[in-house]
């Protein structure tokens, strides 16, 4: 069994002993996070833009005249196909691109957890089943959003459920959709309240990180938490073995 302190001696030697580039990925990981929470935040906005401007085209007082209305019609037109491109856009940036590399990122710090990873593994998804590694990453997305669309705590659940997909692909990138969220959701069985607490122990960090404008997130906390959460994989899937050892490219 697993202990808070033992994941987190082991997450913060592997970083330190290659601190820079595991800064480096930390960084990468922190802004695909960020890229992804954007672009659903974005989708929603263009929802709503779309709602509002239907509403404003079929409210009569809202029209000058009929030329103004026709006026006011293309060009909020316009701006919604713009829109409705820039999302789409944006969705397959975050499935083709977004989701590979995070599967890269956590490969290097599984990796990381045994000896120096290099930088390299953020691109290994792009040539190891790439087609399967995106697909796989984007039902597992997908799941977790419709769970939440239900209700909040659902969907968190189920995030915490299929929290460890990205590192079983990073080391099998031929798991199904099915397989690698089965394999997660056991591993993760009576565990997800554990784990729900190993994120809280980072709450000071992540507060120390804000006030000095994420400086200490940037070279220490970032880094120090996801090697953390590499070496909670690495537990739960071996135990107290290590892993066996992967090719690195």
């Amino acid at each position: 069994m697993w202990t808070r302190a033992e994941l987190k001696d082991r997450g913060k030697a592997a970083f330190k002993r290659n601190y820079w580039k595991t800064v480096l990925v930390a960084f990468i990981l922190s802004l695909l996070t960020y890229s992804t929470s954007l672009s659903r935040g974005s989708s929603d906005a263009s929802g709503e833009g779309i709602t509002e401007a239907g509403h404003a085209l079929t409210n009569p007082t809202s029209a000058l005249s009929a030329n103004g209305q026709l006026v006011a019609g293309f060009f909020v037109g316009v701006g919604l196909t713009a829109l409705i491109l820039i999302v789409i856009l944006g969705i397959l940036i975050g499935v083709f691109l977004v989701l590979p590399l995070q599967v890269g990122c956590q490969r290097f710090l599984f990796l990381n957890l045994r000896e120096p990873a290099n930088v390299r593994e953020v691109l290994w998804a792009f040539d190891s089943n790439y087609l399967n590694i995106v697909k796989v990453m984007f039902l597992k997305d997908l799941k977790i959003f419709a769970w939440a669309l239900l209700l909040v705590i659902p969907g968190i659940v189920k995030a915490y459920e299929y929290r460890l997909v990205d590192y079983l692909l990073a080391e099998n990138p031929a798991l199904s959709s099915a397989e690698a969220c089965e394999q997660s959701r056991t591993l993760m069985d009576g565990n997800k309240w554990n784990a729900f607490v190993l994120d809280l122990s980072f709450i000071g960090w992540n507060i120390l990180s804000l006030l000095t404008l994420g400086l200490v997130g940037l070279f220490y906390a970032s880094p120090y938490e996801n090697s953390t959460n590499a070496a909670l994989y690495e537990a739960l899937r071996y135990g107290s073995g290590r892993a066996p050892a992967l090719p690195q490219e």
